[in-house]
């Protein structure tokens, strides 16, 4: 007994071609530009716990060897507004992102600082990342 291909079956059969072909495509996307919101969160997990490694490695390898401490304390004066600055979290809100040329986009965020007893929400932050060494990594010029 052989089957019989009905047009029912086969238009199933494409349909799950189709299906499985889109998901790997979004999955891939999201492999490349999700990369983009953990680098935001890497970098705002360094300047939270005080990790000078951890900030440098958010940027290229020639631009993390010029950095010092004069700009770490800058990146970590996001949280100049609380009155105890020492011990504090940042969470960003991520708005959209930019495409500005090939493997360089513009991420804007809401950056919300806080700790204990008080917390700042400082919108429209936004930062340049591009790809480098096949990683994204932050913009900067020292």
């Amino acid at each position: 007994m052989s089957k019989k291909l009905t047009a029912g079956k086969l238009i199933g059969i494409i349909f799950c071609i189709s299906a499985a072909i889109a998901m790997c495509v979004l999955f891939g996307v999201n492999i490349y530009l999700g990369g983009q919101m953990k680098l935001i969160d890497k970098y705002l997990t360094a300047l939270e716990r005080d990790d000078f490694a951890s900030y440098t490695a958010c940027f290229s390898d020639n631009v993390a060897q010029k950095l010092d401490e004069t700009d770490f304390t800058a990146a970590k004066s996001i949280a100049e507004n609380l009155e105890d600055t020492e011990e504090f979290k940042a969470a960003a809100s991520f708005n959209g992102r930019e495409k500005l040329s090939s493997g360089r986009y513009s991420i804007s965020f809401d950056l919300t600082v806080y700790n204990d007893e008080e917390h700042v929400k400082i919108e429209n932050v936004s930062k340049v990342l591009i790809r480098s060494g096949g990683k994204w990594v932050i913009e900067a010029e020292v």
